[in-house]
Order: C-alpha cells, then sequence, then structure tokens
C-alpha cells in the first residue's frame, strides 16, 4: 500500500500523526524508514508542529518523591508526566524513571535543567565538575551523553567565604534551541563568589558534540546560595532569575537589585531584563520565573508580605510584548493559605490553570476563575520540576552517539 501514493503525499500525512505513531511507520518499508529518520523531516515535523494554530503542546512535569522520608540515604521515585489542556488529561510518559544507570552514585537524584522542543536536559546532583549531563527524548526513551565541560572548579582555602576548602561557585545550566542553525545548545555558567571576575561561561553544541568557552560581557550576578537553578527558554532565549547587591539603605543593610539574566541562545550575548515594580508596602520572600504551556509567556510568581493587610500572597505576573516593551501585568494573585496553604507556584497551563505544591507534598491544577482544584501526579513529592513540552522526533535516526533504554 505504501507505493500507492507519491512519495510527497505520504510525507504530508505522516506529519499530521502523533510522534509515536510517525515511529510506527517507519517499520512499513525502507522508503518511509529512509524518509521518516532524515534530519530534514525531523526539523519540518517539529516545525509544523510548533507553528500549528492549536499544536498539542503540553506541561512535562518531573516528580520526585522519597521512598524513605527521614532516611537520609532513601532512594528517590521519580516519575514523568504530561499535562495537556487541549485533552484536558494528565498521562504518565512510558519512561518513569530518569535512566539511573547513567547517575554516579545510587541515590544520586536527576537534576531537570529544561526541556526544549521535545528534548530534556538533565544532570546528577554529584560535585559539578564531575556531573553526568544528558540530553534525552522521553518519547523515544532516547538519550546521549554529553563530555564534560571545560572548566572545572579551582580549589580554595579558608581565605574564601565559609573556609574549609569550599570554592563557593555559582554554577548553573540552560537548555534551548538555536532555530538559525537548527541546533540544541547547553549553557554553563560558573561565577566565583569570592572575586568580581566575569564569569566562566561554556556552549555545548548538539550539532558538533563538543563544549567551547566564549568571551562575552556578563552582568554581575549572585544566586542566593542556589547552586543549579533550571531557566526558562523563550523566544530564542535563556532565562534565570538572579540578584546582585545594588546599594545600602539607611540602616546599613544591603539592597538586593532582583532582575533577570538572559542568554541569546544564537547570537549567545547576554542582557538584563527587568522584573515588575513591587508596590511600597509589599515585602519580596521569595520569586521565580513560572514555565506557560506552550512556551509562548515569560511568567514569573513573587511571594510577598503586605503590610497593610497583614497577608502573604503569590502575585503573578506575565510579560507583555516581549522584546518591545518587556512591561509587565500582574494576572492574578493567590492567598497563600489556600487550599491547606500553598508551598510553590510552579506553572501556567494556557486554559489558565494555575499549577500548585501545596504543603504536606500535593501538587494540584487549580483554576482561579471556576475555583476547581485536580490532583496532578504522585503524592507527597519532596520536589517537581516543571517545563512545557512538545513531543519530537529528535534522536530517531541511528547516530553512533545515541543510546536507548
Amino acid at each position: 500500500m505504501s507505493n500507492h501514493f507519491p512519495l510527497e503525499i505520504v510525507e504530508e500525512i505522516l506529519h499530521r500523526l502523533p510522534v509515536k505513531s510517525i515511529v510506527k511507520c517507519t517499520s512499513v518499508c525502507k522508503a518511509w524508514n529512509s524518509l521518516i529518520t532524515r534530519q530534514t523531516f525531523i526539523f519540518d515535523n517539529l516545525n509544523r508542529t510548533i507553528q500549528a494554530p492549536n499544536h498539542n503542546s503540553s506541561l512535562l512535569f518531573h516528580f520526585r518523591k522519597l521512598i524513605s522520608p527521614g532516611d537520609p540515604c532513601s532512594l528517590h521515585q521519580e516519575t514523568y508526566s504530561l499535562y495537556s489542556s487541549v485533552n484536558q488529561q494528565t498521562d504518565q510518559l512510558s519512561v518513569e524513571r530518569f535512566p539511573r544507570s547513567l547517575l554516579s552514585e545510587p541515590n544520586r537524584y536527576a537534576l531537570f535543567v529544561g526541556a526544549c522542543n521535545g528534548l530534556v536536559c538533565s544532570a546528577d546532583f554529584s560535585p559539578l565538575e564531575s556531573s553526568t549531563i544528558i540530553i534525552w527524548n522521553p518519547s523515544l526513551r532516547k538519550y546521549i551523553v554529553l563530555p564534560k565541560p571545560i572548566t572545572t572548579r579551582k580549589k580554595r582555602g579558608r581565605q574564601c567565604l565559609g573556609g574549609y576548602g569550599d570554592p563557593k561557585y555559582d554554577i548553573f545550566f540552560g537548555f534551548g534551541f538555536d532555530s538559525r542553525n537548527n541546533d540544541y545548545k547547553v549553557v554553563r555558567l560558573m561565577n566565583d563568589r569570592c572575586t568580581k571576575d566575569t564569569p566562566y561561561v561554556e556552549v555545548y553544541s548538539l550539532a558538533s558534540h563538543i563544549w567551547r568557552s566564549i568571551s562575552v560581557t556578563v552582568p554581575q550576578y549572585f544566586l542566593g546560595g542556589t547552586t543549579l537553578i533550571s531557566s526558562v527558554f523563550l523566544n530564542g532565549a535563556l532565562h534565570w532569575l538572579v540578584f546582585r547587591y545594588a546599594a545600602y539603605d539607611e540602616e546599613g543593610c544591603r539592597i538586593c537589585y532582583r532582575f533577570i539574566l538572559s542568554f541569546d541562545v544564537i547570537q549567545e550575548t547576554f542582557r538584563e531584563l527587568t522584573l515588575p515594580q513591587q508596590q511600597p508596602d509589599e515585602k519580596s520572600f521569595t520569586s521565580r520565573l513560572l514555565p506557560v504551556e506552550g512556551g509562548h509567556l515569560l511568567a514569573m510568581v513573587n511571594h510577598v508580605y503586605v503590610k497593610r493587610r497583614r497577608e502573604c500572597v503569590f502575585c503573578i505576573w506575565v510579560m507583555k510584548d516581549y522584546g518591545v516593551t518587556n512591561s509587565w501585568t500582574e494576572i492574578f494573585r493567590l492567598d497563600s493559605g489556600l487550599y491547606g496553604g500553598i508551598f510553590k507556584v510552579l506553572a501556567l497551563t494556557s486554559s489558565g490553570k494555575v499549577v500548585l505544591m501545596l504543603h504536606g507534598g500535593a501538587v494540584v491544577l487549580v483554576d482561579p476563575i471556576k475555583e476547581s482544584v485536580e490532583p496532578v501526579g504522585l503524592a507527597r513529592v519532596s520536589e517537581v520540576f516543571v517545563s512545557s513540552f512538545v513531543e519530537s522526533l529528535f534522536f530517531l535516526n541511528k547516530e553512533p552517539d545515541v543510546l536507548s533504554f
């Protein structure tokens, strides 16, 4: 039957199928296999999926749950799930666990670096100069292991903050897609807190399979003790929420200036984006960037104490006119005492729902308008990572570095 239609017609039909169905079609005949595994077909399929008016984007959840709470050596149960606003359902992926054989030790867990165009970047939570970093496609159960980065942490003595040979570096990663060169890139920043030296910046190219150091101007930043944070990829750029000390107030306390550090993966340049203006009677506790289903908006949440009302609220903002005015709009507020106590705001869906992690470890989807609440994933989780996700065919072609699990 595969010979009854011109190959051009077959290609159009295949592009309209789900990823899993396309993979099955590689077994139909040699001609279909050759067509589907071509890089041009894989990139074309991704572009069609993203550009479709109502493409089936999802939120990818990575749940971690301690098997024996209270035991520091306890293993983590790890589960990945997809939530789609289009289908109004949560599906557990066929791969429930990170490929643990790649980790340095059995009780180490996968750190979610980021997801982009169907691929996920993860690393183990080991000393960062020797971390195992992989890029994998959870839909196809295929992955590659990245070579070690070029720059490692320097050993320092007691002269550095904290002493005891603690190097006191901020190190974090980002994962994005270079649409100009059809290339996935992992960005690694290493910032020495003890000096004002320019941070080390390294970029890994999936196309060339190498790390390279780049000389680029980086705004001074700190992470406030966090050694690894997840990034948000949007409009060809990676975004991290960071801060630096700006000045001293009247009481002699240092003022923190918070901002978004942005990295353009095509131009490989950094810039700063400002955060929403905080009200005079509000004191900020924590802030974080929020993934948005579909990856079409930059969003953030600010946990603040409102002095005049003596209450804590989560303020959720989205950036309008990204790259033009970069103006922020507050879309709603959530009292931190709702639903038994909100611990974190995790993400936004394309249908306007909010993903929350409650005190006690429950993860729920909340509709602020209808005030409906529905559970997502495991109960009593210890940590959750969320990212916008769309399935793709990357790693389908059997390159030497691509492995299966």
